[in-house]
């Protein structure tokens, strides 16, 4: 789960639209939108995410 950290809405990567699809300066960002708000985001690092699964169990 990650959190937008403008809006406070809690989503998954998977429900996260792509970024910069409209921008020129880059083909391929990490970038992604919050699916409430549409602010864009970099991804949660993969670190991150071990973190929390291991806090879970």
């Amino acid at each position: 789960m990650m959190k937008c950290s403008f809006c406070g809405h809690e989503f998954n990567e998977q429900e996260a639209q792509a970024g910069c699809t409209a921008c020129g300066l880059a083909k391929k960002c990490d970038l992604i939108k919050c699916p409430n708000c549409n602010f864009e985001m970099a991804p949660e690092p993969k670190w991150i995410k071990k973190l929390k699964g291991l806090r879970r169990k």
